[in-house]
């Protein structure tokens, strides 16, 4: 028997939302300090200006691949 108020696929409802918010965002600008590691016991210190709608996602990407041992995030006006 099939049910026909089940619809997984509804889902991208909020999805569309969000996305919708975020074409509305404001991109504002960061500045980034942070420390990486390198290899086992090797660290190097960058700095970045990051202009973004969305800060907690650039952030996620930004990390994805890097071993981040300190990190250091102001908003600038």
């Amino acid at each position: 028997m099939e049910n026909d108020d089940y619809n997984p696929g509804d889902n991208n409802e909020h999805s569309n939302i969000n996305k919708h918010n975020n074409n509305m965002a404001e991109v504002k600008t960061f500045k980034l300090k942070y420390t990486e590691l390198i290899g086992d016991d090797q660290e190097r210190d960058g700095e970045m200006i990051v202009e973004t709608k969305n800060i907690t996602w650039t952030l996620e990407q930004f990390t994805r691949n890097r071993n981040i041992v300190k990190m250091d995030i102001k908003q600038k006006r």
